[in-house]
């Protein structure tokens, strides 16, 4: 009687064998678990922001402030920030290739909301040609250039969802509301990417682009632009 009690309370192999097999399974997953706690996590490398490539300098007498560099992001920002540190600014120096021409855009909005003059003593083009004409009175130095492009494309296409042609019309736009002669405008609708136009002065003046003192084109006829 007491062997078939004891043959009769054992548990079949397969039951047993299975019984095995999981702790088995379960040690295992536990040391795993161990040494991926002790492991350390590998962190992708942070992403980073260049700062911004330009530079604004404050006249000894307060008055001027001085733009160098690329157009770029924090521009406007930037602006902003002088003009409420410095209310007594009248005029903005300029001197770049260009850049952004969203913070150009954002430049301009700031430059009318102040009426702020604008001058170039060398060289203002692309973005930043069009931040110039957002000035009040806009003056440039004798030697200076002012270098406009088109953003036209070769292609029927659009970059993401930019698309070149409005693009250059909503700076267009910016042209004929500070005054700009239309031929000059629709010139600059014309242009290609590549070369930079730089009209001569005596052109520009015509078109309303550089100003009479206090910030009044000249009474003009259509430029002749060559």
């Amino acid at each position: 009687m007491r062997r078939s009690f004891l043959a009769s309370n054992r548990l079949p192999i397969d039951e047993r064998v299975l019984r095995v097999l999981l702790a088995g399974a379960l040690c295992g997953l536990v040391a795993v678990g161990v040494a991926m706690a002790r492991t350390p996590i590998a962190q992708p490398d942070p992403i980073v922001i260049p700062p911004p490539d330009f530079v604004l300098e404050m006249s000894s007498d307060g008055r001027t402030l001085a733009f160098s560099g690329t157009v770029d992001h924090g521009l406007t920002a930037a602006l902003r920030a002088a003009l409420a540190a410095h209310p007594q600014i009248r005029r903005v120096t300029l001197d770049s290739n260009g850049g952004n021409i969203y913070e150009a855009r954002g430049a301009v909005r700031v430059l009318r909301e102040h009426r702020l003059d604008t001058r170039v003593d060398r060289h203002c083009a692309s973005a930043c040609a069009l931040i110039f004409v957002g000035g009040h009175a806009r003056e440039l130095a004798p030697d200076a250039r002012l270098g406009f492009h088109g953003y036209r494309i070769a292609t029927e296409r659009h970059f993401g969802m930019v698309d070149p042609d409005r693009e250059m019309q909503r700076d267009l736009a910016i042209y004929r509301a500070q005054s700009i002669d239309e031929g000059f405008v629709q010139r600059l609708g014309a242009l290609p990417v590549n070369p930079m136009w730089y009209p001569d002065h005596a052109a520009l003046r015509l078109a309303g682009v550089t100003t009479a003192p206090g910030g009044l084109a000249p009474t003009r006829p259509t430029a002749d632009m060559h």
